[in-house]
Protein backbone atom coordinates (compact mmCIF):
# COMPACT_ATOMS: atom_id res chain seq x y z
CA UNK A 1 0.00 0.00 0.00
CA UNK A 2 1.29 3.43 -1.04
CA UNK A 3 1.95 6.15 1.75
CA UNK A 4 -0.68 8.66 1.44
CA UNK A 5 0.44 11.81 0.06
CA UNK A 6 0.55 14.63 3.31
CA UNK A 7 -1.75 17.48 3.39
CA UNK A 8 -0.31 20.71 1.29
CA UNK A 9 -0.06 23.67 4.14
CA UNK A 10 -2.23 26.28 4.60
CA UNK A 11 -0.75 29.18 2.97
CA UNK A 12 -0.10 31.66 5.40
CA UNK A 13 -1.04 35.52 5.45
CA UNK A 14 1.69 38.20 3.83
CA UNK A 15 1.41 40.09 7.40
CA UNK A 16 5.24 41.21 6.91
CA UNK A 17 3.75 42.51 3.75
CA UNK A 18 0.86 44.60 4.76
CA UNK A 19 3.35 45.72 7.77
CA UNK A 20 5.73 46.77 4.85
CA UNK A 21 2.83 48.58 3.01
CA UNK A 22 1.79 50.39 6.62
CA UNK A 23 5.00 51.32 6.97
CA UNK A 24 5.42 52.80 3.52
CA UNK A 25 2.23 54.58 3.78
CA UNK A 26 3.23 56.19 7.18
CA UNK A 27 6.67 57.09 6.09
CA UNK A 28 5.01 58.84 2.75
CA UNK A 29 3.58 62.01 2.54
CA UNK A 30 0.85 62.89 -0.40
CA UNK A 31 1.69 65.50 -2.82
CA UNK A 32 0.02 68.66 -2.15
CA UNK A 33 -3.76 68.75 -4.25
CA UNK A 34 -3.14 71.10 -7.42
CA UNK A 35 -2.85 74.46 -6.52
CA UNK A 36 -1.71 74.03 -2.85
CA UNK A 37 1.93 73.96 -1.25
CA UNK A 38 2.84 70.82 1.14
CA UNK A 39 4.36 73.11 4.66
CA UNK A 40 6.26 69.96 5.97
CA UNK A 41 5.98 69.24 9.66
CA UNK A 42 8.55 70.55 12.18
CA UNK A 43 9.64 73.32 14.37
CA UNK A 44 9.42 77.05 13.49
CA UNK A 45 9.42 80.17 15.43
CA UNK A 46 6.23 81.87 15.58
CA UNK A 47 6.34 86.18 16.78
CA UNK A 48 9.52 88.29 17.67
CA UNK A 49 11.02 89.23 21.58
CA UNK A 50 11.93 92.12 19.41
CA UNK A 51 10.84 95.49 21.33
CA UNK A 52 10.24 99.51 20.12
CA UNK A 53 12.30 100.92 22.45
CA UNK A 54 12.05 104.38 21.14
CA UNK A 55 7.94 104.16 21.08
CA UNK A 56 8.22 105.16 17.41
CA UNK A 57 5.08 103.75 16.60
CA UNK A 58 3.12 105.56 19.87
CA UNK A 59 5.38 109.12 18.54
CA UNK A 60 3.16 108.35 15.04
CA UNK A 61 0.04 107.76 16.72
CA UNK A 62 -0.43 103.93 15.82
CA UNK A 63 -2.13 102.64 18.52
CA UNK A 64 0.46 99.86 19.50
CA UNK A 65 4.08 99.21 19.58
CA UNK A 66 5.63 97.93 17.30
CA UNK A 67 6.76 93.89 18.18
CA UNK A 68 3.96 94.40 21.59
CA UNK A 69 1.18 92.06 20.42
CA UNK A 70 4.06 89.27 18.78
CA UNK A 71 5.87 88.16 21.68
CA UNK A 72 7.38 86.55 22.99
CA UNK A 73 8.81 84.47 20.05
CA UNK A 74 8.07 80.90 20.54
CA UNK A 75 9.31 78.05 18.68
CA UNK A 76 6.49 75.65 18.10
CA UNK A 77 6.05 72.61 16.49
CA UNK A 78 3.17 71.45 13.52
CA UNK A 79 2.04 68.70 11.99
CA UNK A 80 2.18 68.87 8.01
CA UNK A 81 -0.31 70.75 5.98
CA UNK A 82 -1.64 72.20 2.74
CA UNK A 83 -2.19 76.21 2.16
CA UNK A 84 -3.46 77.43 -1.26
CA UNK A 85 0.06 78.98 -3.02
CA UNK A 86 -2.35 82.02 -3.81
CA UNK A 87 -5.08 83.62 -2.76
CA UNK A 88 -8.63 82.94 -3.75
CA UNK A 89 -9.39 84.62 -7.45
CA UNK A 90 -12.56 85.75 -8.48
CA UNK A 91 -13.24 82.78 -10.63
CA UNK A 92 -12.91 80.40 -7.97
CA UNK A 93 -15.30 82.11 -6.04
CA UNK A 94 -17.69 82.66 -8.45
CA UNK A 95 -17.67 78.64 -9.19
CA UNK A 96 -18.26 78.53 -5.04
CA UNK A 97 -21.54 80.87 -5.21
CA UNK A 98 -23.29 79.29 -8.54
CA UNK A 99 -23.02 76.06 -6.88
CA UNK A 100 -24.60 76.82 -3.40
CA UNK A 101 -26.08 80.56 -4.02
CA UNK A 102 -24.18 82.50 -2.07
CA UNK A 103 -24.23 85.61 -2.20
CA UNK A 104 -22.23 87.34 -4.39
CA UNK A 105 -19.43 90.57 -3.46
CA UNK A 106 -20.35 93.81 -3.90
CA UNK A 107 -19.11 95.59 -6.99
CA UNK A 108 -19.34 92.26 -9.11
CA UNK A 109 -21.63 92.64 -11.91
CA UNK A 110 -25.00 90.73 -10.48
CA UNK A 111 -23.98 87.55 -10.24
CA UNK A 112 -20.22 88.01 -12.24
CA UNK A 113 -17.01 89.70 -11.28
CA UNK A 114 -16.26 92.44 -13.97
CA UNK A 115 -15.17 91.43 -16.68
CA UNK A 116 -10.71 90.23 -16.97
CA UNK A 117 -10.30 89.53 -13.63
CA UNK A 118 -10.76 85.82 -13.30
CA UNK A 119 -7.38 85.84 -11.53
CA UNK A 120 -7.53 88.92 -9.33
CA UNK A 121 -8.03 87.61 -5.52
CA UNK A 122 -11.75 87.92 -4.40
CA UNK A 123 -12.58 90.96 -2.03
CA UNK A 124 -15.02 92.09 -0.31
CA UNK A 125 -15.70 89.03 1.63
CA UNK A 126 -16.12 88.49 5.65
CA UNK A 127 -14.72 86.30 7.67
CA UNK A 128 -18.12 83.97 7.32
CA UNK A 129 -18.01 84.18 3.31
CA UNK A 130 -14.47 82.73 3.63
CA UNK A 131 -15.03 80.35 5.84
CA UNK A 132 -18.20 79.06 3.82
CA UNK A 133 -15.98 78.70 0.86
CA UNK A 134 -13.33 76.80 3.03
CA UNK A 135 -15.76 74.32 3.98
CA UNK A 136 -17.40 74.18 0.47
CA UNK A 137 -13.83 73.18 -0.96
CA UNK A 138 -13.45 70.53 1.59
CA UNK A 139 -10.43 72.98 3.28
CA UNK A 140 -10.24 75.61 6.33
CA UNK A 141 -9.04 79.05 6.89
CA UNK A 142 -5.56 78.66 8.23
CA UNK A 143 -4.29 79.33 12.05
CA UNK A 144 -2.36 82.13 12.80
CA UNK A 145 0.64 79.21 13.35
CA UNK A 146 -0.05 77.90 9.80
CA UNK A 147 -0.27 81.19 8.23
CA UNK A 148 2.81 82.31 10.11
CA UNK A 149 5.11 78.78 9.25
CA UNK A 150 3.94 79.08 5.61
CA UNK A 151 5.33 82.77 5.55
CA UNK A 152 8.51 82.58 7.29
CA UNK A 153 9.36 78.78 6.88
CA UNK A 154 11.56 77.28 9.34
CA UNK A 155 14.22 79.27 10.32
CA UNK A 156 13.40 83.29 11.83
CA UNK A 157 13.45 85.79 8.87
CA UNK A 158 11.70 88.78 9.39
CA UNK A 159 9.44 88.40 5.30
CA UNK A 160 8.91 85.84 3.32
CA UNK A 161 11.88 86.47 0.90
CA UNK A 162 14.63 86.98 3.85
CA UNK A 163 15.30 89.34 6.34
CA UNK A 164 15.66 92.97 4.29
CA UNK A 165 12.30 94.55 3.21
CA UNK A 166 12.37 94.99 -0.84
CA UNK A 167 9.03 96.76 -2.25
CA UNK A 168 9.96 94.98 -5.54
CA UNK A 169 8.93 91.66 -3.88
CA UNK A 170 5.19 92.77 -2.79
CA UNK A 171 2.12 94.15 -4.27
CA UNK A 172 2.22 97.35 -1.34
CA UNK A 173 2.19 101.08 -1.72
CA UNK A 174 5.67 102.76 -1.97
CA UNK A 175 4.17 106.23 -1.13
CA UNK A 176 1.35 108.15 1.00
CA UNK A 177 1.08 110.25 -2.65
CA UNK A 178 -0.13 107.21 -4.34
CA UNK A 179 -2.15 105.13 -1.16
CA UNK A 180 -3.60 102.64 -3.35
CA UNK A 181 0.02 101.77 -4.87
CA UNK A 182 -0.77 99.95 -8.47
CA UNK A 183 -3.90 98.69 -7.23
CA UNK A 184 -5.34 95.10 -6.98
CA UNK A 185 -3.10 92.83 -8.96
CA UNK A 186 -3.57 89.18 -10.62
CA UNK A 187 -1.83 86.48 -8.31
CA UNK A 188 1.50 85.40 -8.88
CA UNK A 189 2.88 88.74 -9.44
CA UNK A 190 5.56 88.70 -7.29
CA UNK A 191 7.30 84.91 -7.67
CA UNK A 192 10.52 86.37 -6.21
CA UNK A 193 8.66 87.43 -2.91
CA UNK A 194 8.05 83.81 -2.50
CA UNK A 195 7.84 82.25 1.02
CA UNK A 196 10.55 79.51 1.46
CA UNK A 197 8.18 76.96 1.11
CA UNK A 198 7.25 78.49 -2.21
CA UNK A 199 4.13 80.09 -1.31
CA UNK A 200 3.57 83.32 -3.14
CA UNK A 201 1.42 86.87 -2.11
CA UNK A 202 1.89 86.27 1.80
CA UNK A 203 2.85 90.37 2.10
CA UNK A 204 0.95 92.62 -0.03
CA UNK A 205 -2.46 92.33 -2.23
CA UNK A 206 -4.94 91.95 0.13
CA UNK A 207 -4.81 91.11 3.85
CA UNK A 208 -6.07 87.31 4.83
CA UNK A 209 -8.80 86.14 7.14
CA UNK A 210 -7.33 84.18 9.87
CA UNK A 211 -8.75 81.49 12.18
CA UNK A 212 -8.17 82.82 15.12
CA UNK A 213 -9.51 85.44 17.62
CA UNK A 214 -7.17 88.38 18.68
CA UNK A 215 -5.87 87.52 21.82
CA UNK A 216 -2.21 87.85 23.23
CA UNK A 217 0.59 85.12 22.68
CA UNK A 218 0.46 82.50 26.25
CA UNK A 219 3.46 84.72 28.13
CA UNK A 220 3.22 87.76 26.85
CA UNK A 221 3.09 90.37 29.72
CA UNK A 222 2.74 93.92 28.42
CA UNK A 223 -0.02 95.37 30.32
CA UNK A 224 -1.10 98.12 27.98
CA UNK A 225 -2.24 96.44 24.78
CA UNK A 226 -5.93 96.34 24.45
CA UNK A 227 -7.47 93.15 22.71
CA UNK A 228 -11.08 93.75 21.47
CA UNK A 229 -13.47 91.72 21.98
CA UNK A 230 -14.65 89.19 19.32
CA UNK A 231 -11.89 90.49 16.67
CA UNK A 232 -10.29 88.19 14.19
CA UNK A 233 -6.95 88.56 13.24
CA UNK A 234 -6.09 89.27 9.44
CA UNK A 235 -2.51 89.03 8.00
CA UNK A 236 -0.24 89.95 5.18
CA UNK A 237 -0.75 93.46 4.52
CA UNK A 238 -2.35 94.41 1.38
CA UNK A 239 -2.24 96.85 -1.52
CA UNK A 240 -3.70 100.25 0.38
CA UNK A 241 -1.66 102.14 2.08
CA UNK A 242 -0.84 102.41 5.67
CA UNK A 243 -1.90 106.12 6.97
CA UNK A 244 -0.64 109.51 6.75
CA UNK A 245 2.65 110.08 7.87
CA UNK A 246 6.31 111.54 6.18
CA UNK A 247 7.68 109.82 2.83
CA UNK A 248 10.37 108.92 5.01
CA UNK A 249 8.70 107.35 7.95
CA UNK A 250 6.07 105.88 5.60
CA UNK A 251 7.96 103.53 3.78
CA UNK A 252 9.36 102.61 7.15
CA UNK A 253 5.96 101.53 8.76
CA UNK A 254 5.01 99.86 5.36
CA UNK A 255 8.42 97.62 5.90
CA UNK A 256 7.14 97.03 9.68
CA UNK A 257 3.65 96.31 9.18
CA UNK A 258 4.83 94.14 5.78
CA UNK A 259 6.92 91.27 8.70
CA UNK A 260 5.49 88.00 8.47
CA UNK A 261 4.77 88.50 12.49
CA UNK A 262 3.32 91.43 12.24
CA UNK A 263 -0.71 91.13 13.24
CA UNK A 264 -4.35 93.37 12.84
CA UNK A 265 -7.38 92.91 13.66
CA UNK A 266 -10.75 92.98 12.29
CA UNK A 267 -14.63 92.35 13.17
CA UNK A 268 -15.62 89.02 11.00
CA UNK A 269 -18.66 90.62 9.91
CA UNK A 270 -16.66 93.28 8.15
CA UNK A 271 -16.27 93.08 3.88
CA UNK A 272 -13.01 95.65 2.81
CA UNK A 273 -12.09 96.41 -0.78
CA UNK A 274 -8.66 95.06 0.58
CA UNK A 275 -9.32 91.65 2.31
CA UNK A 276 -9.11 88.31 1.07
CA UNK A 277 -7.92 85.02 1.66
CA UNK A 278 -6.74 81.88 1.39
CA UNK A 279 -7.25 78.17 2.48
CA UNK A 280 -5.81 74.97 4.33
CA UNK A 281 -5.68 71.16 4.43
CA UNK A 282 -4.27 68.91 6.23
CA UNK A 283 -2.30 66.05 5.06
CA UNK A 284 -4.50 62.60 5.49
CA UNK A 285 -3.14 60.05 8.21
CA UNK A 286 -2.27 56.46 6.86
CA UNK A 287 -5.91 55.90 7.94
CA UNK A 288 -7.15 58.25 6.06
CA UNK A 289 -5.39 57.09 3.09
CA UNK A 290 -6.21 53.81 3.38
CA UNK A 291 -10.24 54.26 3.86
CA UNK A 292 -10.49 57.43 2.79
CA UNK A 293 -11.86 59.50 5.98
CA UNK A 294 -9.80 62.76 5.68
CA UNK A 295 -11.58 65.38 7.90
CA UNK A 296 -9.50 68.64 7.49
CA UNK A 297 -9.87 69.21 11.31
CA UNK A 298 -7.25 72.11 12.30
CA UNK A 299 -3.57 70.59 13.43
CA UNK A 300 -2.57 70.81 16.37
CA UNK A 301 0.51 72.51 17.93
CA UNK A 302 2.61 71.93 21.26
CA UNK A 303 1.44 75.69 22.11
CA UNK A 304 -2.28 75.97 23.73
CA UNK A 305 -4.53 76.88 20.43
CA UNK A 306 -6.44 80.16 20.29
CA UNK A 307 -10.23 79.59 20.70
CA UNK A 308 -12.53 79.50 17.23
CA UNK A 309 -13.88 82.43 16.39
CA UNK A 310 -18.29 82.29 16.63
CA UNK A 311 -20.50 81.21 13.83
CA UNK A 312 -22.41 84.12 12.19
Amino acid sequence: MEPSNPKSPAPRSPLWLCALMLLALTACTPPAPEGMVLIPDGYFSMGTDEVDEKGHALSLGLNKPWFADESPQQRLSLPAFYIDKYEVTNLEYYIFTQATDHRTPSGWDGPKYPEGRDHYPVTQVNFYDAAAYAEWAGKRLPTEMEWEKAARGPNVIDYPWGNRFDFSKANVSTSPRKKRGQGLQPIGQHPDGASPYGVEDMIGNVWEWIWDYYLPYSGNTDTNLKFPKDVVVVRGLSYMGVGHFPEKEYQKVVALKSRVSYRENLHPILRKPDVGFRCVKEVPSTFEMLFGDWSGKPASATATPQKNPPKP
